[in-house]
């Protein structure tokens, strides 16, 4: 609303109930216990009405006071569903009030003591569907509503003159003001608790997301970790079949190399989703599988494939679990390196428990073969590094002067500072 006077309009003549915001979920209990103490309410609500405008006006006026118990009874009933029309309505019902105050029985029924009870009577039911619209409005559509009470609270006091003096204008001006207050109130811990909920949601949200991310990350790892490998001991047994198997036939020897271009392509393929699923933010896993005591194992079918390994391995039953599972996929992926680049070249591996931490060393000569074709660098150099530097420790890798290559890695263990 950009004007008092285009709110006030807005309140009384253009508005919608639509334009406010839907009801708040205010009632947590049964719908029963709801059900009865609106009822209960009502039921008092409509017998101190009906009977104050009944003495107020006089037994003759029946008409006249049932008219003015439906202005009064209405609003409250309406407020939930269509709150701007309850708020139009009970305005009715307050000027329908304030002329019949203006008339009273003849004589008057109610003594000097009464003579402000009409007022409380048809103020009463307007407070609540007051302060339950203001709840409900919008930024601006609350301005016209409250000229409108403010303008009525004066009425009321006005008309009240000749009998009570100017304490029921005050009285009138004071409950309205809170009223209104009130109203705000709500409004505002409404948008706190909308917001709040946004926030929640926001922070749900990214916390599935970061945990689909983890997973992902997970899956990419051990895809990398557990396939790219034995894709590469495929390869590499298929391409080394010749040199390994006697009296190979020229078919046989076709069909060697039709494997290995299909386990090199599916391995291209595998390193290409990897990246896809890849997420620098990943956290290492916390249920491994694999450890130290398969080692023996993974160096069993890298030798079946061909590859020459002289392994040294000792110290590693205090080792906690997650550092057993780095220490195996370093191992794996710096044994795979080996087998893709140096084919032909021995290996030796080394890992060894020192009071500072377990150290991995693998090494290996230079290629006695030209190395199968292959699609980038893959990513396992950079998994190695990225353990490393999620656990602790020092990671170097390079080649060596002789034309091989060298992985050499130091994982923290709990406890222990690095040396």
């Amino acid at each position: 609303m950009d004007s008092y006077g285009g709110s006030l309009g807005w309140a009384l003549l253009t508005g919608r109930d639509a334009d406010l915001e839907p009801p708040s979920a205010w009632w947590r209990g049964p719908v029963w216990v709801k059900t009865l103490l609106a009822g209960s309410a009502l039921a008092v609500l409509v017998g101190l009405t009906y009977g104050t405008w009944a003495r107020y006006l006089g037994g003759t006026n029946a008409p006249l006071v049932f008219f003015l118990l439906i202005l009064q009874i209405v609003p409250p009933l309406l407020v939930v569903k269509r709150p701007l029309t309850a708020v139009r309505v009970a305005a009715a019902g307050v000027v329908s009030a304030i002329i019949a105050v203006l008339f009273p029985a003849e004589p008057p029924l109610f003594g000097p003591t009464l003579s402000d009870w009409p007022l409380q009577v048809h103020v009463l039911p307007y407070l609540p569907v007051l302060a339950m619209t203001l709840a409900r409005t919008k930024p601006g559509q609350g301005r016209g509503i409250s000229i409108i009470a403010v303008t009525l609270a004066v009425g009321v006091g006005i008309a009240q003159l000749p009998r009570a003096g100017t304490k029921t204008l005050v009285w009138s001006l004071i409950v309205v003001a809170a009223t209104i207050a009130a109203g705000y109130g709500m409004q505002q811990r409404r948008r706190a608790l909308e917001q709040a909920d946004a926030a929640e949601r926001t922070t749900v949200e990214e916390r599935a997301k970061r945990t689909s991310l983890q997973e992902r990350a997970l899956i990419a790892r051990e895809l990398h970790d557990i396939i790219g490998h034995h894709l590469s001991l495929i390869a590499l047994r298929t391409d080394s079949a010749r040199y390994r198997v006697p009296d190979v036939s020229e078919a046989a020897e076709e069909e060697f190399r039709a494997i290995g271009v299909a386990a090199r392509e599916a391995l291209d393929e595998a390193r290409r989703l990897v990246g896809v699923l890849r997420d620098t933010e990943a956290e290492p896993e916390h249920e491994p599988q694999p450890g130290l005591a398969e080692v023996p194992s993974l160096i069993d079918g890298c030798r079946a494939s061909g590859i020459g390994i002289r392994a040294e391995i000792s110290g590693g039953d205090d080792v906690p679990a997650m550092i057993e599972l780095a220490a195996y996929r370093i191992l794996q992926e710096a044994l795979s390196n080996a087998a893709r680049h140096s084919p032909g070249a021995e290996v030796d591996v080394e890992v060894r428990r020192e009071p500072d931490g377990l150290e991995i060393l693998v090494e290996n000569g230079p290629p006695t073969r030209p190395a199968a074709p292959s699609a980038g660098d893959g990513t396992g150099l950079a998994g190695i590094a990225e353990r490393v530097t999620l656990i602790g420790g020092s990671y170097a890798a390079g080649p060596r002067a002789d034309g091989g290559f060298r992985v050499a890695v130091k994982l923290a263990l709990p406890g222990v500072d690095d040396a």
